[in-house]
């Protein structure tokens, strides 16, 4: 039996609401209450602390299996997700003055794929969490407590480490160059932009980290064999990071080589004018032949 209120937003918690939240704080999450009373998360950890329940519980982090040893070794799956989790990631060490070790990452509602793949990449049993942000668009978010380990080992291979955003380095050169490039295909699919500039192909980056934008011009020569462009917000914090036409053709080339990439909508530009090009060339070769 759910418990649901149309008016949830202005009608009174009932005393078998109140009872339900007792009964099963200690064993769902504030979500999948919420998710079953009919109310928002927000809701439920608001009536909780004026009931005084706690939802932190180390049973309920123990109730979801998880590879540990996820990110011990370095390979082109956990560079990738490293990547991935360095752009739009959030690692979190306490809550409420509680320990919880939490890695999270939360993607638009059309991405929610991504997040099962990362579920069975890592061995997760959890749920996926699906919210609505503040501007009304539906997300949908992995929350994984109790993996000490893995926030130990993101921080010494990959240098992902917790309030990231002005202070990401670069991953760390115990890295091989498939599992760099994989990093990079990650870190892509998280800040980067993929798109049409005037009939060209871009690839561009955004970062408020000048270390990472340092690593990117860098990496982004190296790939392509060309000069990115660069330069920094009007205010100073961000960097702008970009490559055109035939030398980001070649960036996206090798980079879907690899085969790690997941975020298929923002490839498919890239592999269109990959295949466009292609197929331009191929049509210029005989005009070519005649004309020796």
């Amino acid at each position: 039996m759910q418990l649901r209120h149309a008016n949830y937003l202005i009608d009174a918690y009932t005393d078998a609401e109140d009872q339900y939240l007792r009964a099963h704080a200690t064993a769902m999450t504030r979500a999948e209450i919420a998710a079953h009373l009919g109310r928002s998360e927000g809701s439920v950890t608001q009536r909780g602390q004026r009931l005084g329940i706690s939802f932190v519980n180390s049973r309920k982090n123990a109730c979801y299996d998880k590879n540990h040893s996820f990110f011990q070794t370095p390979n082109a799956d956990n560079s990738y997700l490293a990547g991935l989790l360095a752009a739009d990631g959030c690692i979190r060490l306490e809550s409420g003055g509680k320990k919880i070790n939490q890695v999270s990452i939360s993607l638009k509602y059309e991405d929610r794929y991504l997040l099962e793949w990362v579920r069975m990449a890592t061995g997760y049993t959890g749920p996926i969490r699906i919210y609505k942000s503040g501007s009304g668009h539906l997300q949908a978010e992995l929350r994984i407590s109790g993996v000490p380990q893995w926030i130990q080992d993101l921080e010494r291979n990959w240098n992902v480490t917790p309030n990231k955003t002005t202070t990401l380095k670069p991953p760390g050169a115990n890295l091989n160059n498939a599992e760099t490039l994989a990093f990079l295909v990650g870190f892509i699919e998280g800040d980067g932009h993929i798109g049409d500039a005037n009939r060209t192909l871009e690839v561009s980056i955004v970062t408020a980290s000048k270390e990472i934008a340092d690593w990117l011009v860098i990496e982004f020569a190296s790939i392509s064999g060309g000069s990115p462009s660069r330069y920094l917000h009007v205010r100073g914090v961000a960097h702008y990071i970009s490559l055109y036409g035939y030398n980001a053709r070649r960036l996206c080339e090798q980079l879907l080589s690899l085969g790690v990439h997941k975020l298929t909508r923002k490839w498919t530009v890239a592999e269109a004018e990959i295949d466009r090009m292609r197929h331009r060339d191929l049509l210029k070769k005989p005009s070519a032949r005649k004309n020796r």
